[in-house]
C-alpha cells in the first residue's frame, strides 16, 4: 500500500462529479466589505484611551472617511446601476416545449449585465434545480459585427452560452444587448455609458485619497479635493443617465415586461457625491471663519494656519488703517509675536502672525499702495529756474514760475 492508495481500488486519481451551487453574493463586493470591516475593527480596538475628546474626533473622521471610500468602490464595481425583477411563465429550454413559472432578474453594472433565473422544481424536470446567475461582460471594445473571433466580448460570451445550453429566458434577455443595428443598440449605449461613468468614479477615488492626506496638513485644500470628489461622483450619475440609451429598455415576456430602473449602486453614487460636496462646503466655511476649532477637530496644530511676517511700523499702520487699505482683514487676525510688540513704536521691525488668506490680501493691498506711490512720484514735475530770479520772486512774495 502506498501513501495515496487508501480508499482507492483503481490505479488512477479519484474523479468527483460537478458540485454546482447557485451564486448568492458578488465576490468582489464581498471582498470590499470584508476589507472595510477589517480596517474598521482594527481601528476601533486601538482607539480607547483617556483622551476621550480627541478620540471622539478621530472616531468621526476615520469612520466617515472609510465609509466614503467604501461607497466609491461599491459604486464603481456594483452590479445594480439599473435593475428589474419579474415573475412570469416562460419556456425553459429550446425545443422541449416545457414551460416554467420563474423569477427573472436583470442587474446592469458599469462593466457587465447579470441575469438571474430561479424557479421551484415541479417534478417534470427530474428534480433539476433551476437557480441560475449568469454574467455577461462587455468591457470594453465593441468589436466587429457578428460572433466571430473579432467580435465583442459580449457577443462571444452569448454564443458560448448558446453552445452550453443556457436556459432560454437568459438568452432572450441577453439577445437585446447583443443586437447592434437599427433601433436595437442597447448594448452599445450601456457599454459607452459604463465606460465614461467608470472613468469618472475612478477619478473620484484619488481625490478622496488626496482629501484624506491634506486634512492632516492644509485643511482648506482637503476641502477642495473632497468637493471635487463629490462633483465627479454626481457628474458620473449625470453621464450614465444621459448616455445609457435614448429609449428605455423593455423586454417582454408572457405575463410581464422587464422595465429597467435605477438601482442601489446608482443611488449610492449619487448620495455619496452629494454628501461629499456638503461636507466640503462646511469644512471650507469652518476653515475661513473658525479655523482654530476646525484645526482641533482634524488634529492639526492651529499655528500651521498662520504665516510669520516681519513688518515695519509703516506696514503695520497700513494694516490698522482698515478704511484706507483693506477693510476685509479684521485686526483680530494680526497677532504680535510678543507682548512688547503690542505697544506702538517699540522697535522698527516687528514679527506678526497672520492667517494665510489675510496675508495674501495684505500683499495685494501693499503692492497696490507701492505702485500708486511710485506713480505719484513719476507724475511730479521737477522745478528748474534761475536762482537770482527765484530770490527776486521770494523777496516780492510771489511764487517762482518754472522755466
Amino acid at each position: 500500500m502506498g501513501w495515496f492508495d487508501l480508499g482507492r481500488s483503481e490505479g488512477f486519481p479519484s474523479q468527483y462529479p460537478d458540485h454546482r451551487t447557485p451564486v448568492t453574493i458578488d465576490v468582489l463586493e464581498a471582498g470590499f466589505l470584508c476589507a472595510f470591516f477589517i480596517l474598521l475593527f482594527c481601528f476601533y480596538i486601538s482607539l480607547p484611551s483617556p483622551r476621550w475628546k480627541e478620540n471622539a474626533f478621530l472616531f468621526i473622521r476615520v469612520t466617515v472617511s472609510l465609509v466614503i471610500g467604501l461607497c466609491i468602490m461599491l459604486a464603481n464595481f456594483g452590479q445594480e446601476w439599473e435593475v428589474s425583477h419579474i415573475r412570469t411563465k416562460t419556456p425553459y429550454r429550446v425545443g422541449t416545449g416545457h414551460e416554467i413559472v420563474a423569477d427573472i432578474g436583470v442587474n446592469i453594472g458599469l462593466r457587465s449585465v447579470n441575469v438571474t433565473l430561479k424557479s421551484e422544481p415541479d417534478g417534470s424536470l427530474a428534480n433539476e434545480v433551476i437557480n441560475y446567475n449568469e454574467r455577461f461582460e462587455w468591457a470594453w471594445d465593441q468589436g466587429r459585427f457578428g460572433f466571430g473571433p473579432y467580435a465583442g466580448h459580449l457577443q462571444q460570451q452569448f454564443r458560448a452560452a448558446q453552445y452550453r445550453g443556457t436556459p432560454l429566458p437568459i438568452l432572450w434577455v441577453i439577445d437585446y444587448f447583443v443586437i447592434d443595428g437599427e433601433g436595437y443598440r442597447f448594448g452599445r449605449f450601456y457599454r459607452t455609458a459604463g465606460w465614461y461613468t467608470h472613468i469618472l468614479v475612478w477619478a473620484a477615488f484619488p481625490c478622496w485619497l488626496l482629501a484624506a492626506i491634506l486634512f492632516r496638513s492644509v485643511i482648506r485644500y482637503g476641502g477642495y479635493c473632497l468637493f471635487l470628489c463629490g462633483f465627479l461622483l454626481v457628474f458620473a450619475n449625470i453621464i450614465w443617465s444621459v448616455i445609457r440609451n435614448p429609449s428605455p429598455l423593455h423586454i417582454p415576456f408572457e405575463d410581464a415586461v422587464i422595465t429597467m430602473k435605477y438601482g442601489a449602486s446608482y443611488w449610492l453614487c449619487l448620495c455619496t457625491g452629494i454628501i461629499c460636496m456638503i461636507l466640503s462646503i462646511v469644512i471650507i466655511l469652518m476653515d475661513a471663519n473658525y479655523d482654530e476649532s476646525i484645526s482641533i477637530f482634524f488634529g492639526v496644530d492651529p499655528l500651521t494656519c498662520l504665516d510669520e511676517y516681519i513688518l515695519s511700523q509703516s506696514e503695520i499702520q497700513l494694516m490698522r488703517d482698515k478704511t484706507k487699505v483693506t477693510p476685509d482683514i479684521p485686526m483680530s487676525e494680526i497677532q504680535p509675536s510678543t507682548s512688547a510688540a503690542k505697544n506702538a513704536l517699540v522697535d522698527d521691525l516687528q514679527t506678526v502672525f497672520m492667517k494665510r488668506k489675510s496675508s495674501i490680501q495684505f500683499k495685494g493691498a501693499a503692492q497696490k499702495l507701492r505702485k500708486a506711490h511710485r506713480k505719484r512720484k513719476e507724475d511730479e514735475q521737477p522745478l528748474y529756474g534761475n536762482m537770482e530770479t527765484i530770490r527776486k520772486h521770494e523777496a516780492k512774495g510771489d511764487s517762482p514760475s518754472p522755466v
